[in-house]
């Protein structure tokens, strides 16, 4: 059957011309075999839009695509920019920690430091040393033997105990007896020998205990044989 391109009617293969128009019919055949080869529906219209239609759909896929693997590398990116950021943040702050631990190991070494010379000097000063003195005696030898210690104005009214054994030529004159004391208010500690001396003293050997009896400080003396008053 052949259609009437102009009217549409229906004719016979072999007719040439339509039976209702008269219109010529062999421009159909090329049209129909023009089908019968390529597939191409002999009724579509030079105009039909199916073909584009296709090519935007294709084109739309491939616009989707693009835009995926645009935003995966814009991912990406700022993935490892804020890696790098906190890597760059993590480092300072172990440069300032350890800064800081630094400042912080000088600074407890100038207390320790400082701490350490406060403690030193409060050892020095803590306790009565035997800084200077005098010694006086009668105008004989039977006389008793005085003997006065200069500890410190600080430890005034402070419980000391003291000894001072007293020598002639290497011959002891005396027992040297430990006795207690109280340091005077203008910080001396006063002693006279138990019983007169029968010479004059040349060497008096003093040791310094603290209330409990423990030696503070010692200190030997030459003296002139003779009356009066030596100081030291």
């Amino acid at each position: 059957m052949v259609f009437c391109p102009n009217c549409g009617a229906e004719n016979a293969d072999s007719a040439k011309f339509c039976k209702q128009c008269g219109h010529a019919l062999g421009a159909n055949r090329p049209i129909k075999d023009n089908y019968v080869n390529t597939g191409i529906d002999p009724s579509a219209r030079p105009n039909d839009n199916s073909n584009l239609s296709n090519n935007n759909s294709n084109s739309k896929s491939d616009n989707k695509n693009l835009i995926i693997i645009c935003l995966t590398i814009v991912i990406c990116a700022l993935l490892i920019a804020g890696a790098m950021v906190m890597f760059s943040n993590g480092n300072a702050n172990d440069d300032s920690d350890a800064l800081s631990d630094s400042a912080s190991l000088n600074s407890g070494s100038v207390d320790n430091a400082s701490d350490m010379e406060t403690s030193t000097q409060a050892t020095q000063e803590s306790y009565p040393t035997i800084q200077s003195g005098s010694f006086s005696t009668g105008s004989s030898a039977s006389d008793k033997t005085y003997c006065n210690v200069y500890v410190g104005s600080e430890h005034a009214g402070e419980k000391v105990k003291i000894s001072v054994l007293y020598s002639y030529n290497g011959y002891a004159l005396n027992q040297g007896k430990v006795v207690p004391k109280t340091v005077s208010s203008d910080g001396y500690v006063k002693v006279a020998s138990a019983s007169a001396l029968d010479y004059y003293p040349d060497d008096a050997y003093i040791t310094l205990y603290d209330n409990d009896g423990n030696v503070l400080d010692t200190k030997e003396i030459y003296l002139n044989t003779n009356s009066g008053k030596q100081t030291f």
